[in-house]
């Protein structure tokens, strides 16, 4: 794990910022996303795998998780996704599905596991972040949510 807290930030606004997990086990996958979402403000963590990822899940409380299904090792990113979803302590947890597969059925299993939004990789960080973006509400910082 390579925690990625936004220490540029001042920490009134670094502790107010969303935090976001991005899950995947390529560190050129995650290297991108994990990039755009600081340079948009947000406190990003990674992870390259569902078992580490699910521990800073229940630690965490991220607003958004981005997860990769296949990587190395279980469970894989429906079993991650499916977890988050099932937990009342992490079910509010935004999760995108961020996947190289993308028959019609692996978006219903998607689906099915309680992804909120399930892209096909490759997905361009202009489009990654307009999605991101039309989050605003679901994101903002709880302080603002009134939590």
């Amino acid at each position: 794990m390579s925690p990625q807290n936004s220490a540029a930030l001042p920490a009134t606004a670094a502790t107010l910022a969303p935090l976001a997990l991005v899950v995947d086990d390529d560190v050129n996958v995650r290297g991108p996303i994990v990039e755009l979402l600081k340079l948009h403000g947000m406190r990003v963590i990674e992870s390259c795998n569902a078992d580490e990822a699910l521990g800073i899940v229940q630690a965490s409380l991220p607003n958004l998780v981005f997860v990769d299904i296949m990587m190395r090792g279980k469970p894989e990113g429906f079993d991650l996704c499916w977890k988050i979803k099932t937990n009342p302590a992490t079910s509010e947890c935004y999760v995108i599905m961020l996947t190289g597969l993308g028959d019609q059925g692996d978006v219903e299993i998607g689906r099915e596991h309680g992804a909120d939004q399930y892209l096909v990789k490759p997905v361009s960080m202009t489009l990654l972040w307009e999605i991101v973006a039309k989050l605003g509400v679901i994101i903002r910082p709880a302080d603002a949510a009134g939590h």
